[in-house]
């Protein structure tokens, strides 16, 4: 009888410990309250390399799926010079979104940042997130326009993807 009361009690502490283990880790991050929070958090989690935290975030339009958006994180990772970011510039659009200009500070590079760059952040059901889209930097003139997402670039080699002329895509990479 002593035997099946401390089976019990262990099976309880058990499932007590998951469920305290569960609570915690998605208590890890918090739903965005404000433009500023979603920012922070999404650029903060870049910079760590915190695919959860970025995806939690964000919204990105570069990629079809939740699993091609992850696995391309983590190659970018692999070679993304990206030490620190900075907020510039902020502008009301609507009560639903605000424009943020983002510096990214680059180690490693033939250029230490980036020109401000353009991000949406926008509420909703889930908080306020990033809406990440694709970019192209014309690292001549320091002139940003819209990119074409990283599921629509055909390659012709393993190679980082580069256009022909003075624009750049980033970060673009294989995916396969």
């Amino acid at each position: 009888m002593k035997r099946k009361g401390l089976v019990l009690l262990l099976l309880a502490s058990v499932v007590a410990g998951s469920i305290l283990v569960a609570s915690t880790t998605t208590a890890e991050r918090v739903v965005a309250q404000t433009p500023m929070e979603a920012a922070t958090e999404y650029f903060q989690a870049y910079i760590a390399r915190d695919v959860e935290g970025m995806m939690f975030y964000s919204k990105d339009t570069n990629y079809l799926d939740e699993k091609s958006r992850e696995e391309g994180y983590v190659k970018d990772f692999k070679t993304n010079p990206t030490t620190g970011y900075e907020i510039v510039e902020s502008k009301q659009i609507n009560t639903d979104e605000v424009q943020f200009y983002v510096v990214q500070k680059y180690a490693g590079q033939d250029y230490e940042q980036s020109p401000p760059l353009p991000y949406k952040i926008f509420e909703s059901e889930n908080g306020w997130k990033v809406l990440v889209e694709p970019l192209e930097i014309n690292t001549l003139t320091g002139e940003v326009t819209k990119g074409t997402p990283i599921h629509a670039l055909q390659y012709t080699d393993q190679s980082m993807f580069y256009l022909v002329s003075t624009k750049t895509q980033v970060p673009f990479y294989r995916n396969d």
